[in-house]
């Protein structure tokens, strides 16, 4: 039965090339390329020359590197004490950090309200120097406005004691005459402080014109008297 199946199955013949893993001409190939590769190291090259055993010198290598090894151990046991008292210093140098930036934090929240404070300090400052700009042009005018209105005591002695005659009279008679003008004017506004001086510019407007309708009488007295011109 056996030679049955063996005839009743087709003959397979893969040809796999290169990928053909199982033949000894690539096995044979691989081991060359290793042995080229380490054959091109320099530390071998120099072994070579010096006709060194390579598997003896492997293992004085191999010596070498746990030597070398367990010095490492040796020195990291020794300076453990040291690495951990580095990591100390470690972590509390990252809290003084973690404390100055809270610090700084604080520092800028500070920072932020002063700069608030004062950009309402510079606020405020506009604002009263404009108050202060509009009282300074109120005042001025106001000023104007009160120099005009109140009647000088100087204007009241000239008018009443002063001679007719006398420049200071005439000068005061002018500003009386000014002034009753302008406190006519400010009553057509309904300016309440004409009332407070209004009585008083009347009176000393009856006044002057009462010693200046004497001097004119005396005058004319004196032009009808016989041989006053001489």
């Amino acid at each position: 039965s056996n030679n049955k199946l063996d005839d009743d199955l087709p003959d397979i013949n893969l040809n796999l090339g290169e990928l053909d893993f199982t033949s000894e001409d690539f096995l044979l190939d691989e081991v060359d390329v290793h042995i080229q590769e380490n054959l091109e190291d320099d530390i071998v090259k120099e072994a070579l020359k010096k006709g060194v055993d390579l598997r003896q010198y492997s293992k004085e290598i191999e010596h070498e590197l746990l030597k070398v090894e367990n010095e490492s151990v040796q020195d990291y046991i020794k300076e453990s004490q040291n690495i951990a008292s580095l990591h100390k210093q470690i972590a509390a140098f990252d809290t003084i950090l973690q404390r100055m930036e809270q610090m700084l934090n604080g520092f800028q929240g500070d920072l932020s309200s002063i700069s608030t404070e004062i950009q309402s300090l510079q606020d405020q400052s506009i604002a009263m120097n404009i108050k202060l700009k509009n009282r300074q042009a109120i005042r001025g005018e106001l000023s104007q406005y009160v120099d005009e209105m109140v009647i000088p005591e100087s204007m009241i002695t000239a008018i009443l004691e002063s001679p007719v005659t006398e420049d200071d009279f005439k000068e005061q008679l002018h500003e009386l005459n000014h002034k009753i003008n302008f406190v006519k004017e400010q009553s057509f506004r309904d300016a309440r402080a004409c009332l407070d001086v209004k009585d008083v510019l009347e009176k000393l407007k009856i006044k002057a014109i009462s010693k200046i309708r004497e001097f004119l009488l005396q005058k004319i007295y004196a032009f009808r008297k016989p041989m006053t011109n001489y």
